[in-house]
C-alpha cells in the first residue's frame, strides 16, 4: 500500500507528504511511522493490501457501530445534504483555485459526497489527520500548548502551521470542510486558522454537514456566523442531514488506527481472511453506493 509520511520539518515540494513510500507489511509500516520526526501519516488502501491488527483497530465500541442498520432513506438525507452544499459552493469557487482542508476521519465521506456534484470544478484536497483520541507516544515528548502529551487535535495546529500556511500563495480560497455534531470541533479548527493568521493570506470558506439537521449545533454555528460577519472568514455554508452515520463508525468510514497510543497514523479498515481477500467492510461499500456513487 502507499504511505504518505509528513514530518515536523517539512521538505520543499508536495503539500501532501514529505515522503511517499510503498509498504508491503505492517512491520515495515510500523518501522517507518514510529519515529519522533514523523508528524503524522496516511496509509492509502491501494493494492497489494496487507493485513493490519492492533488493540484499537477492530471493535464496535461506539453506539453508531453497535446499532448500525442500513436505511436507504437516511442515506438519501446524507446524499442530499452533500448535494445542497455543492450547489451553494459551486457559484463561489467556479473558476477559482481552491485548496480544500479536510480532516480525514470527519470530512472524507462528506467531501467525496460534495465533490460528486462539483463536476469539473475540482479542488486540490489536503486530508488532515486530527483525531483527538489519538496520542503521540509519551517517550517522544511531543506536547500541546498546555504542556500535556499532544493528541491528534494538536496535530491540526501543526499541519496548518507547517504544511498549509507556507503554501497558500496562489490560492483564491481555503475551503475547510468537516462534520458538525455540536459544532465545537469546526469552531475550534477555524479558530486555529485565525490564530495562525491564515485569513490574512487567503479567503476561508467553512463547509459543514450537520447531524440531526443542525438542532444540536446552533450555539457553535452562531459563533461561526460571527466569524463571517466580522469578516474573518469569507463564508459559512452548512446543510443538515438526519444522521452523520459515519461519525465514530469505522466500519462505514473505512479509516481508523491500529493503536491510539502510537500517534496520528491513519490506516484503512480492511476485513478478510488473508491478503488476497482483504477489502472494505460490506456496510461501507453499501453506504458508498448509496451516497458516493459515481465519485
Amino acid at each position: 500500500m502507499k504511505l504518505w509520511l509528513r514530518e515536523f520539518s517539512p521538505a520543499p515540494g508536495s503539500v501532501h507528504f514529505d515522503r511517499e513510500v510503498e509498504v508491503r507489511s505492517q512491520p515495515e509500516w510500523l518501522e517507518l511511522v514510529n519515529r519522533r520526526e514523523v508528524l503524522c501519516s496516511i496509509l492509502w488502501p491501494e493494492p497489494p493490501f496487507f493485513p493490519l491488527s492492533g488493540p484499537d483497530y477492530y471493535g464496535r465500541r461506539h453506539p453508531h457501530e453497535r446499532n448500525y442498520r442500513n436505511r436507504p432513506e437516511r442515506n438519501r438525507s446524507y446524499r442530499e445534504g452533500c448535494q445542497k452544499l455543492a450547489q451553494r459552493l459551486l457559484p463561489l469557487i467556479s473558476g477559482k483555485k481552491c485548496l480544500a482542508y479536510a480532516p480525514l476521519r470527519g470530512a472524507l465521506p462528506i467531501w467525496k459526497g460534495v465533490c460528486r456534484f462539483l463536476a469539473a470544478n475540482e479542488c486540490e484536497t489536503y486530508y488532515a489527520v486530527t483525531s483527538s483520541f489519538v496520542f503521540y507516544p509519551e517517550s517522544f515528548r511531543i506536547f500541546n500548548r498546555k504542556g500535556r502529551p499532544a493528541s491528534g487535535r494538536h496535530t491540526n495546529i501543526l499541519e496548518l502551521k507547517s504544511r498549509i500556511k507556507p503554501r497558500l500563495a496562489g490560492y483564491d480560497f481555503l475551503i475547510y470542510v468537516d462534520e458538525i455534531v455540536s459544532g465545537n470541533m469546526m469552531k475550534g479548527h477555524l479558530q486555529d486558522m485565525l490564530d495562525l493568521g491564515l485569513d490574512r493570506q487567503v479567503r476561508i470558506i467553512a463547509v459543514g454537514l450537520a447531524d440531526r439537521f443542525g438542532e444540536r449545533s446552533l450555539p457553535k454555528r452562531r459563533a461561526i456566523e460571527a466569524m463571517k460577519s466580522q469578516g474573518r472568514i469569507h463564508d459559512f455554508l452548512w446543510e443538515g442531514c438526519e444522521s452523520l452515520i459515519t461519525e465514530d463508525n469505522r466500519w462505514l468510514l473505512g479509516v481508523h488506527y491500529v493503536d491510539y497510543r502510537l500517534g496520528p497514523h491513519a490506516v484503512p479498515l480492511l476485513v478478510g481472511s488473508d491478503s488476497q481477500a482483504l477489502a472494505f467492510p460490506g456496510e461501507k461499500l453499501e453506504f458508498d453506493r448509496d451516497c458516493l456513487l459515481d465519485y
